[in-house]
This record gives structure tokens, C-alpha cells and sequence, in this order.
């Protein structure tokens, strides 16, 4: 042994996490929460604990009870506001990656997720604001008709200013939260047709500018081959490849919505899929397994290692201020200065895996006037 070999411990063996890969230690969570999601249930229910249908239905107008902040711009004195919610603040569910195939994939729903920003849309009377992570306001749109009840939405705002719904949390006076996954999933689904939801924003804006749109986003259940297949063997999976498809999210049917990160939401590429998953050969369409970055080999772990540490990297990065002309990039998407890490950081910004993207550029006032209709 060298004087710069570390000599391995005795007690190696000892070691609580000894021989035991992320993939086991995932499962081992996934199944701790779902036996406390059984427990406390029971435990808010006899207590009486608020959930944020009754914080929705206490708190005030957003105009009287949220946190606000007036500002102007030095190009133009036009005033722009901007909300910041502790209601909504850190609420948005987050994933993990996904370690290894779950031996009960059976008991799985998946949704392909375009690229885009992740957000609260929250519907109240006239107004629907989009909070980012952080709870602070990245678009506010009016509606076409007054709602009698609060809808909160969670979405993906993509760079065709269409919100993909990806869940809810309260939806038709009903507080979903605490509801496990396939009922809110089916709930969704129901009440965006029955309600005409996707008919509520305007399709454009005071000014003339172009509005958003609101669609729902597909769910398969992996209990089925041909969920499989109508979800994999199709490329692109949108239409004309707009929006940009991103990865897929894969929601454990009994999990209850968590607010941050949770082991039974997990992620993976399209270009994983096969790798992770171990599918039948053709099932998923060789378009997802060519698309695939440079830096990709094969070996999932490897990447998923390298792909946290280029996160980590990013995140101790300092943040440069940005010309004060540029617009808000709704994907939030941005390229390393080093070449050799382009594909990598491309195939990383604004997926929902990740937990800590800068939502707004430094000129916050610019990137509002692009979004918020007037």
C-alpha cells in the first residue's frame, strides 16, 4: 500500500449502508412512505388539521394578502408587479431519479413532460397567477368566466405559453394533497372536460399579444403492454415535436402529493428508458434511443452521477448578470462555457428533476412584462 492509500476501515462491514446500492435504498424509502402516507392520513383526519383548501378558503385576495413588489424599469415607466406567496412557497412535488426497474412497475403511472418551467397555476375569481418554486409570481393571465371555486394546478410552462398539467392539488372544492395518485390522476382528467377547462385563459391578451392555453398532459398505466406501447412507440411524442419532449416522470399509484422531493415520483430520459427499465426489444421507438447525448453510454448510474455532479456544479456557480434586453427563457435553459459539457447541460436545464433553477433572469422586470398580460 502507498503512502497515499487511505486504509480501509476494519468495520467496513459495519456500516449501516454497507452493500446496499441507491437503487435498494430508494426502495426502502418508497416503502417507509407509503406505510407513514397510511398512518398520518388518520392522524390529520382526527386532528382536524387545515389542509390547503381550508388556507385557500382563509386567506384573502391576493391583492390584500400576498407580499408585493412595485417596481419600474429604466427603459419604460410602466409598472410591474410582482407576488411572492408564502401559501405556495416549496409546495411544488419534486423526484428522484429512477435507480433501478421497481418490482412492482404494475402499480405505476408515467407522463412524458415537455420542457419547460415548473409552476403553481392557481385559479381564483378572474385571476390565474403561476408561482414558481420559491412562491414568487412568473405570470398572471385573466380568465373568460369568474370561478366560484380556487384551482391549484401543477404544471409545466412550456416555450409555446401552453401550462401542461401534470397534477393538482385542489381541483372542484375537493383538496387532493392527501388523495393518492390514481384518484387524482382520474379526478384530472374528469373534471378538465366536464368544466371545459382547458376553454378558461384567454387566447390573447389586452394588447393583442398572444395568451396561454392549458392542456392535460396524457397518463399510461405500466399494468398494461399497450399503455406501453401508445406511450413509447410513437416519436415525437407531441405532435411536431412542439413542444420539446423532456423525460418522463413516473408516479407510484398510491402516493399521496409530497411537498419536495419523494421517492415515489421518479424520473428517468427517453433515452434511458430501455437501459433502466430492461423493456422488450421495439417497444419504445428507436427515435428516443438515438436522441440521446454524446457524453450517454449505456451506463445509467455512471451518467446520473455525473449528471448530479454537473447540478451541483452549476448551482456553486456565481450567477452573472445578463444584458437587461433579454426576455425570460420560460424552459430555463442555459449552456455551460465549456464545450465539452454542451450536450450534458442541454439535456439537463429545466426538467423537473431539477430543484433549484433559477426561474427568473436577473432582470426581473423584463422577464414579467414578457409573460403578464396587462
Amino acid at each position: 500500500m502507498s503512502d497515499t492509500d487511505e486504509p480501509v476501515s476494519k468495520f467496513i462491514d459495519q456500516y449501516k449502508n454497507y452493500g446496499r446500492t441507491d437503487a435498494i435504498l430508494q426502495e426502502e424509502r418508497r416503502q417507509r412512505l407509503l406505510d407513514k402516507q397510511k398512518r398520518c392520513r388518520e392522524l390529520e383526519l382526527d386532528a382536524g388539521r387545515p389542509g390547503l383548501l381550508e388556507e385557500l378558503e382563509t386567506e384573502q385576495h391576493p391583492d390584500e394578502s400576498m407580499e408585493c413588489q412595485q417596481s419600474q424599469t429604466k427603459r419604460s415607466q410602466k409598472r410591474v408587479r410582482i407576488i411572492t406567496s408564502k401559501l405556495f412557497a416549496n409546495k411544488v412535488q419534486r423526484s428522484e431519479w429512477m435507480h433501478e426497474r421497481p418490482d412492482d412497475l404494475a402499480q405505476w403511472l408515467v407522463r412524458p413532460c415537455p420542457v419547460g418551467q415548473r409552476c403553481l397555476l392557481v385559479f381564483r375569481q378572474r385571476l390565474a397567477i403561476a408561482f414558481n418554486k420559491r412562491g414568487r409570481s412568473i405570470a398572471a393571465i385573466r380568465t373568460k368566466r369568474p370561478l366560484r371555486d380556487a384551482i391549484v394546478l401543477d404544471c409545466i410552462l412550456a416555450n409555446d405559453r401552453t401550462f401542461y398539467i401534470l397534477d393538482a392539488l385542489v381541483l372542484a372544492q375537493v383538496d387532493l394533497v392527501n388523495c393518492d395518485c390514481q384518484f387524482r390522476f382520474a379526478w384530472i382528467e374528469s373534471k378538465f372536460y366536464d368544466n371545459s377547462l382547458g376553454e378558461l385563459l384567454e387566447t390573447k391578451t389586452a394588447n393583442g399579444k398572444e395568451g396561454f392555453r392549458l392542456s392535460m398532459l396524457p397518463s399510461y398505466d405500466l399494468a398494461h403492454h399497450s399503455a406501453m406501447e401508445n406511450c413509447w412507440s410513437h416519436y415525437p411524442a407531441f405532435p411536431n415535436a412542439t413542444p420539446k419532449l423532456d423525460g418522463y416522470l413516473f408516479y407510484h399509484k398510491e402516493s399521496h402529493y409530497v411537498y419536495g422531493k419523494t421517492p415515489l415520483v421518479v424520473w428517468l430520459f427517453a433515452f434511458m428508458l430501455n437501459d433502466v427499465l430492461k423493456l422488450p426489444a421495439g417497444l419504445v421507438n428507436e427515435g428516443y434511443l438515438c436522441d440521446k447525448p454524446a457524453r450517454y453510454t449505456g451506463n445509467y448510474a455512471e451518467y446520473i452521477e455525473e449528471f448530479d455532479r454537473m447540478q451541483a456544479k452549476r448551482k456553486r456557480k456565481p450567477r452573472t448578470k445578463k444584458p437587461p434586453t433579454r426576455a425570460m427563457d420560460t424552459t430555463g435553459e442555459s449552456v455551460d462555457d465549456h464545450p465539452d459539457d454542451t450536450t450534458l447541460w442541454e439535456a439537463m436545464e429545466a426538467a423537473p428533476l431539477d430543484s433549484d433553477d433559477d426561474d427568473l433572469c436577473p432582470n426581473e422586470e423584463d422577464a414579467m412584462r414578457q409573460l403578464e398580460m396587462e
